[in-house]
């Protein structure tokens, strides 16, 4: 599903002969949030921030997109949220970003290759009878009718899903979503976000930019850039999604000046853009419009 293979913690011989640690994606997700105690996370960290350095950025916004997908999604009468791949901390967790007491249920889909997570969350939250957690293998559609079957969440009512970054790791989009699809009750939401590619994007030998290089060579997990069209039309092919929200947000990184550089700081900027996008799926004999449309930029963050 994320297309990563169950070898975390070996290394792997880059082209230019030097041994790097592999690491999951999850741990460098928190290596970035500043998160200690993984000094393979750290390293493959700083190896992707010095091929885009906005990434660390990147991550914040998308997680200040999750957590006004959920108000919204709360403010709209969603009371069952399901999760793919959830974050380490310092991250928090969705279940943590919703109204205390408000009967809302959440459902984390669990990677089998991210064993920390799997851990933290059994350990964490056991006990907690509005947190519930289950493997996402062997895909979305399997798990979601699993847990529907166990209790662990309802499909009789529209379920809000936050596939939070998990479409830009994998190189079949099509099949998730179709899973989605086919088993998510009418008036459900899937929120997600993507990195939009660097213009212009230069490419190793492999064909892929520095940074979805190096994420693979780290993470031996893909990173997948793909443009505002390309997004929206993982929504409207093979499935017609209604499109409720989609924009990006421009981010901006200061690069400081290099070391013993006596002149001030630069005020050159990395730039990247985060796209986020929140579809509904259209309820039974509902029409599906036709999407016309990409998603815009917003004012740049400071």
């Amino acid at each position: 599903m994320t297309d990563h293979p169950s070898t975390p913690g070996t290394t792997l011989v880059s082209d230019l002969g030097d041994p790097q640690w592999i690491a999951t994606r999850a741990r460098v997700r928190a290596a970035f949030a500043g998160g200690t105690g993984d000094p393979s996370a750290h390293a493959a960290a700083e190896r992707i921030r010095a091929c885009m350095p906005t990434f660390a950025a990147a991550i914040e916004a998308e997680h200040d997109a999750r957590d006004r997908v959920l108000a919204q999604a709360y403010e709209a009468g969603f009371r069952h949220f399901a999760v793919l791949d959830p974050d380490l901390p310092p991250w928090t967790p969705v279940h943590q970003k919703l109204p205390a007491g408000s009967g809302c249920r959440v459902l984390y889909l669990l990677d089998d290759d991210e064993p920390a997570v799997r851990s933290w969350i059994v350990t964490s939250f056991h006990g907690d009878t509005k947190v519930r957690w289950r493997s996402s293998y062997p895909d979305l559609a399997t798990g979601l009718r699993v847990a529907g079957l166990t209790g662990d969440i309802t499909l009789a009512e529209p379920v809000c899903v936050l596939l939070s970054s998990a479409l830009q790791h994998t190189h079949d989009p099509h099949a998730l979503l179709a899973g989605l699809w086919h088993i998510l009750p009418g008036g459900s939401w899937v929120s997600v976000a993507q990195l939009s590619p660097t213009e212009p994007v230069p490419t190793t030998d492999t064909g892929l930019s520095p940074v979805e290089a190096e994420f693979l060579n780290s993470t031996r997990s893909p990173l997948v850039l793909r443009s505002a069209s390309e997004l929206v039309q993982l929504f409207t092919d093979p499935h017609e999604w209604h499109l409720e929200q989609c924009g990006g947000v421009e981010i901006r990184v200061e690069n400081p000046a290099p070391p013993g550089d006596d002149a001030p700081p630069s005020t050159v900027h990395a730039v990247s853009e985060l796209l986020t996008l929140t579809a509904r799926r259209p309820g039974s004999g509902e029409p599906v419009p036709s999407h016309g449309t990409t998603p815009h930029t917003e004012r740049a963050r400071p």
